[in-house]
């Protein structure tokens, strides 16, 4: 019979590279003390890496590179998958996903429906905010980024400039999306869509 040590580490090593664990997915396995000790050992060992408290990584190697390490917008939907919640960017974050700003927030900020939190990841923050259910009412992810894309820049600094780098996105977007989930907006927001994408159309 397997000892709870055992256990634990079948299931890492057996793992492929990349997958995050974390302390609760091994609660069946022995006593939190139990579990503790075997991925701490397994982290001295290099076998792991421990990324914020309770979570752990089995990290891919590169020959050029080395550890390859998980984002921390990565760890963050696990994260949420683990506690089965809802999550969405926002701010300076949003901008980065949509490739309109370089800067790599080091507090990355995420609206959620569940617990309120903040976790270390390294240098980087990852904060979940709580939220009321109606800020998930857009439940497209891309149209939920351009939209809070448009909100951290502001009405005043929405400049053609601006407006004509985020015309791409809004021309990816679904009619459906358009017609059923645009109304959850900011109705200045609404309005600067909707002459982007009946532009589009217009085009077509």
């Amino acid at each position: 019979m397997q000892t709870s040590k055992n256990k634990i580490e079948n299931k890492i090593l057996k793992s492929p590279r990349g997958i995050l664990f974390f302390a609760e997915d091994f609660t069946n396995y022995g006593t939190p003390e139990n579990i503790r000790q075997v991925l701490s050992r397994l982290e001295k060992e290099s076998v792991l890496v421990r990324l914020a408290h309770g979570i752990y990584v089995k990290p891919k190697i590169d020959p050029l590179l080395g550890t390859i390490l998980p984002t921390a917008e990565h760890v963050a939907v696990e994260i949420s998958k683990r506690d089965k919640s809802r999550i969405a960017p926002t701010g300076v974050l949003a901008l980065n996903l949509l490739g309109l700003s370089t800067q790599v927030p080091m507090n990355a900020v995420y609206l959620t429906d569940g617990s309120q939190r903040i976790v270390k990841i390294g240098k980087r923050t990852i904060r979940f905010k709580k939220a009321a259910p109606r800020n998930f009412a857009i439940k497209d992810e891309l149209l939920h980024l351009i939209v809070q894309a448009m909100k951290v820049t502001g009405q005043k600094e929405t400049t053609d400039d601006f407006l004509d780098r985020i015309k791409p996105f809004v021309q990816k977007l679904n009619p459906a999306v358009i017609k059923t989930q645009l109304k959850y907006g900011p109705v200045w927001i609404q309005k600067e869509i909707m002459k982007l994408y009946k532009n589009q159309t217009d085009v077509d």
